[in-house]
């Protein structure tokens, strides 16, 4: 039996339904549900001191069998102060100046509330465990200085340190990150490419204290075949029953090339003649996308190309299932887990030949130059035109997908540690 304390953090954002569930939240919640479920793993948890009134909510809702090494206060006049800020922002979110200074409250409370309470922990849990185990942060000098442990963290990817179109919270977050390593510190990259990468920056991150652990896509995450089941889910998001869609579901970060990949579909669908297929936008923020392909002259045609807002957790399956082929052209990936949920669903797939792509995809997806619009153009017209394609490449997308288990992730994981803290 192995004791882990798990940085449960992200965790926070279970009730939220918006961007704050990115791939990384999606990766700490099927960490978090294989580790509950692993008879070789004895689990508690940790949660960032200023999230202290989230994380008691999330202890009192999902964890109530499970310790936590924080000590929550039952009363006190920051975490009131701090409550307030939180009520009063909620109730004037919609008036833009007005709830600047209550946003300001929030974000000062709770750096105070981190300062006085980022060491005060259960200091009998933490001495009888092993392990301090993050999926997503770094780990907080606090807990460091405990040294009976031994840290392990998942690498997700280099990417604000490799490219210069990411903002600077993301640059200065990963360098902080790469500070923070030291000789007790164990890696979980979920690609060799990000191994790689990381290796470049990081003296720490090598073949002995790195070990590639490939993610995977959610188990709830599965072929949909009821057609009913897929049509209402094409009129919840305003898909016209007529007309059959490509998907694509990112963020609209510059390295995910939508822009060349939504211009070629509306240059492919003009070159053929086509009238019975649109392209459905996946995520949020499509105003800003809009206002961008006007802004760069680009010639689109707004009646096949469908915004769908965010996409519910429960739908994402139908969505993938009925589509007729998923794009997902990155300039970069560290893993991309989109895909291998598209295969999973046995939605065809077009992805970018670079980075960790061709290590999730194999052979079981057309895969093409990201800033080839040529390339993309062919991709889409081998699909459109070829039906034995896309079923061949839909049965080759479920086996591959097949490779990937989020139970044999953690396992592995667990196995590692078991060994490292053995020696």
């Amino acid at each position: 039996m192995i004791h882990i304390i798990y940085d449960a953090t992200v965790l926070l954002n279970m009730t939220k339904k918006d961007s704050t569930r990115s791939g990384i939240f999606f990766c700490v919640k099927n960490v978090y549900d294989e580790l509950v479920k692993n008879p070789n793993v004895s689990l508690s948890l940790y949660f960032a001191p200023e999230h202290i009134l989230s994380a008691m909510e999330f202890m009192n809702v999902y964890a109530k069998d499970f310790p936590c090494i924080n000590i929550f206060p039952k009363h006190s006049l920051l975490l009131c102060i701090n409550r307030f800020f939180w009520k009063v922002h909620t109730k004037i979110f919609a008036h833009k100046y007005l709830r600047l200074p209550f946003s300001l409250g929030i974000v000062l409370s709770q750096d105070a509330i981190r300062f006085f309470y980022k060491d005060k922990y259960r200091k009998e849990l933490v001495q009888n465990s092993q392990v301090f185990f993050s999926p997503a942060k770094e780990i907080p000098k606090s807990i460091r200085s405990y040294t009976n442990l031994k840290f392990f963290t998942i690498l997700h990817d280099a990417i604000p340190l490799l490219s210069d179109y990411m903002g600077r919270i993301e640059v200065r977050n990963h360098k902080r990150l790469i500070r923070s390593f030291g000789d007790r510190d164990f890696f979980f990259p979920n690609s060799r490419q990000t191994e790689s990468d990381f290796e470049k920056f990081c003296p720490y991150v090598n073949s002995a204290t790195s070990w590639v652990v490939p993610h995977a896509a959610s188990p709830e995450i599965r072929q949909v075949s009821d057609s009913g089941c897929i049509a209402e889910v094409k009129k919840k998001y305003g898909i016209p029953d007529e007309k059959r869609y490509v998907f694509s579901l990112c963020t609209l970060e510059p390295r995910k090339n939508l822009f060349r990949a939504v211009n070629a579909f509306c240059e492919f669908v003009k070159k053929n003649e086509i009238h019975d297929l649109v392209w459905v936008l996946g995520g949020g923020h499509w105003e800003a996308f809009f206002k961008e392909m006007d802004k760069r002259n680009i010639q689109w045609n707004p009646s096949i190309v469908i915004r769908t807002g965010y996409i519910d957790d429960e739908d994402r399956a139908a969505l993938y299932s009925g589509a007729e082929w998923f794009v997902y052209t990155s300039r970069y990936e560290g893993f991309g887990v989109p895909p291998l949920e598209a295969m999973q669903c046995g939605c065809p797939v077009v992805t970018s030949n670079n980075s960790s792509l061709p290590e999730v995809v194999g052979d079981a997806g057309i895969m093409i130059d990201w800033d080839s619009d040529e390339q993309h153009i062919e991709a889409y017209e081998k699909y459109y035109f070829n039906e034995k394609m896309r079923k061949e490449y839909g049965v080759k997308g479920l086996e591959r997908s097949k490779q990937f288990s989020w139970r044999k992730t953690v396992d592995k994981m667990v196995s590692l540690m078991s060994v490292k803290c053995s020696c």
